[in-house]
């Protein structure tokens, strides 16, 4: 019995724990990638550990704390949750450090996971600690690059151009890739989600994308739903769709319920997005990673985004690119107009979508330098981006 115990005891110890912690449904879903990955590439000889939502669970990792609280965006709603921000801090280093684990991967959310690793510096962590998506230091805040520095071991970017913000303070930095251009986006069945809810194939489709946040649905409801109204009156013929993820599902079912004109939507499950973006001759969509993954479709997107006022103007004064969406940074050129703040309107939103609604050759010429640029952007399409990150960190707990 003792041999058998002492056995088990080297085993634990020398089989590799990787500790996984997402604050937000994006981070929730680069970690599922990663739990995947870290599995294919060790036989399943290792083991994994979460903080996280629905995506990580379907990996078999249940979170001990819920993440919910954690979806937030600005500084003023910041300070409203700074005490369940610290109280999951805390409790989130307390889980890693008993856990026993090897490394912790602390993916995106900039304030939460920064504040973990500050916390397992502190209380003596023995693993590695490694980030998952940098701070967008090249759009604000570059001074964040040194502070990542100070109480990480390693970093893994999304962005090819990102590492000599961190490496010249002596950070390792490896490029993994962009995990949205790892899906086909193309391959939706429009045709049949066309019939399953009676639209004609020659009727025009909407997708609206409401965000991913209940911040966002509140700031943006109201000019989305003006601007469905009065797409309506332009083209009564127009149906309109809207993949909804469950973690929002209740809020935009809400937002309904104030505003009238968004009982036109059709409501669908995330399940259904890649069909919904098959079906639709143009998007309305709220800035984030939906509008790379529009992009990456091909489908023409008119992109819009609100802020509490005050973030706003702090965001103003420190954001450097022209523009707020990856693609049209990327290619330094509109290629999907933007609202924003006070030109985030109804009116706006919707002349803008009529453009492409009314003019098939602007659609054609839109969809055609979305897929030209995300093909840039996408680069080696041998490995996926959740592939190399998993190669990463497993070279990151190989003995020095």
């Amino acid at each position: 019995m003792l041999s058998v115990c002492l056995l088990w005891g080297w085993m634990m110890r020398t089989r590799q724990h990787v500790f996984i912690v997402a604050a937000e449904k994006s981070g929730d879903e680069l970690g599922a990638g990663l739990a995947r990955q870290l599995r294919e590439q060790t036989g399943g000889q290792i083991t994994l550990s979460a903080i996280g939502g629905s995506a990580l669970a379907g990996e078999g990792l249940d979170s001990p704390i819920d993440i919910s609280p954690l979806s937030i965006l600005g500084f003023t709603e910041g300070l409203k949750a700074y005490p369940i921000i610290m109280d999951r801090v805390y409790r989130t280093a307390d889980f890693i450090i008993e856990s026993g684990a090897g490394a912790a991967v602390l993916i995106d959310s900039w304030g939460f996971m920064m504040r973990v690793a500050k916390r397992l510096r502190k209380k003596g962590f023995g693993g590695k600690i490694i980030k998952y998506v940098a701070p967008q230091v090249w759009a604000m805040r570059e001074g964040r690059s040194k502070i990542l520095a100070a109480y990480v071991d390693a970093l893994l970017t999304i962005h090819s151009f990102d590492a000599p913000y961190f490496t010249r303070h002596g950070l390792k930095t490896i490029y993994v890739g962009n995990p949205v251009f790892d899906m086909d986006y193309q391959c939706g069945d429009g045709a049949g989600l066309r019939s399953r809810f009676g639209i004609g194939p020659d009727a025009p489709v909407l997708c609206v994308l409401f965000g991913s946040r209940l911040s966002e649905i509140q700031k943006l409801a109201a000019p989305f739903a003006d601007a469905v109204a009065r797409l309506k009156r332009e083209m009564p013929d127009l149906a309109i769709v809207a993949p909804v993820s469950d973690t929002i599902t209740e809020d935009v079912l809400a937002a309904a319920g104030t505003y009238p004109a968004l009982q036109d939507v059709i409501m669908l499950g995330e399940n259904q997005k890649l069909d919904c973006f098959a079906a639709a001759d143009t998007a309305l969509a709220c800035s984030g990673t939906v509008t790379t993954q529009l992009a990456c479709a091909g489908v023409p997107t008119v992109v819009a985004y609100r802020l509490n006022t005050l973030t706003y103007l702090i965001a103003k004064r420190l954001f450097k690119p022209a523009y707020i969406s990856i693609v049209n940074i990327a290619a330094d050129a509109a290629l999907m107009p933007e609202f924003m703040q006070d030109d985030c309107t109804g009116e706006n939103l919707a002349a803008a979508a009529l453009a492409y609604l009314h003019n098939e050759e602007k659609r054609e010429q839109a969809s055609r330098a979305l897929l030209a640029q995300t093909a840039k952007m996408r680069g080696d399409k041998t490995r996926s981006s959740s592939a190399r990150a998993a190669r990463a960190v497993l070279d990151l707990l190989k003995p020095t």
